[in-house]
């Protein structure tokens, strides 16, 4: 059932918890403050979202999606910092529009970065988030990028694998391009999957705690977009807007959220930055009524502007 929140007017000052709705989504945008009976402390972003009339929540109902979770530089001058600081820094939320709310960190304990993250719902069943980080100082230096990490915890999906178009990595497999449905095994197998055309994995010192990071897929991703199935719908997460130096990578869990409750996630790199300036990327986050792959593909195009190319032979589970 939808938490009670509070609905803001575009004059209000910061609250915890904000509602956008259309006709078809009604979607909860939270700081990182515990409120009603099962929403825990320490997740931040889209604490609820439900579709039509269900009064079933897409997240696991203490954690959230979208949730930014990690900084990270793969430094091992870092490994004795907590890796959830994003979870645990202030963050304040305040109303833009009606539709529009803004999270803002000004920093955490241990790394400089100003993170201004806007969740918009831009269609009856999309809420878009502009991602916008700023770093303060140069805690990056050792391996020349800037990572962050963002979780959705999905709850008790009847298909917990993720599906993207998507090809083996070279010497991996089969190059040809298809449907891939991947669920890892245990958490931190393979779970992290770099896009097409990418030869980079990034540098990290030995002991990296981060384990969605440093396990690397051996598929890699054609178009970004994925989505998952959960209860008849499907929840479809599309980015763009990476700028140069920039590299998104799909992520995932089998049991990130508990027992049955996979994570679905995505990893940000800068590899290019100047301390002051604004680095970031936009997600789509789509929750609607499951009509199949060809639909799913349409919406990808008609957000993105861009085309999917060719025939897709059957999908490969992952092994």
């Amino acid at each position: 059932m939808l938490a009670c929140v509070t609905v803001l007017s575009s004059k209000a000052d910061e609250v915890s918890q904000a509602l956008i709705e259309s006709e078809s989504l009604r979607a909860v945008v939270a700081d990182n403050a515990a409120y009603g009976k099962a929403h825990r402390q320490g997740y931040s972003g889209l604490s609820e979202l439900y579709h039509g009339s269900s009064k079933r929540t897409l997240f696991v109902p203490a954690y959230a999606g979208l949730n930014f979770e990690h900084i990270f530089n793969g430094d091992s001058n870092s490994y004795d910092w907590n890796i959830f600081e994003p979870r645990i820094a202030p963050i304040k939320l305040r109303r833009l529009e009606e539709k529009k709310v803004e999270l803002f960190q000004k920093r955490t304990a241990n790394w400089p970065l100003q993170s201004r993250l806007i969740y918009e719902l831009t269609s009856e069943d999309t809420v878009e988030m502009r991602a916008n980080f700023r770093p303060l100082q140069d805690a990056w230096k050792k391996h020349s990028y800037i990572g962050v990490f963002f979780a959705s915890y999905i709850h008790a999906p009847e298909d917990m694998a993720i599906h993207f178009i998507g090809r083996s990595r070279s010497g991996k497999g089969k190059a040809t391009p298809r449907w891939i449905s991947h669920f890892p095994k245990t958490h931190g197998d393979q779970a992290c999957h770099r896009p097409a055309g990418s030869d980079w994995d990034p540098p990290i010192d030995s002991g990296f705690n981060i384990s969605l990071v440093q396990g690397v897929s051996e598929y890699e991703y054609l178009y970004p977009f994925y989505y998952g199935i959960s209860h008849g719908k499907v929840f479809i997460m599309m980015f763009k807007d990476i700028g140069d130096g920039g590299e998104l990578r799909f992520a995932q869990s089998p049991s990130g959220g508990g027992n049955g409750n996979p994570a679905w996630d995505f990893v940000f790199f800068a590899r290019s930055y100047e301390i002051g300036k604004d680095i970031g990327f936009t997600v789509a986050a789509v929750y609607k009524d499951f009509n199949g792959r060809e639909d799913v593909i349409r919406t990808w195009e008609k957000w993105s502007g861009k085309q999917v190319n060719g025939p897709l032979k059957d999908s490969e589970d992952n092994k």
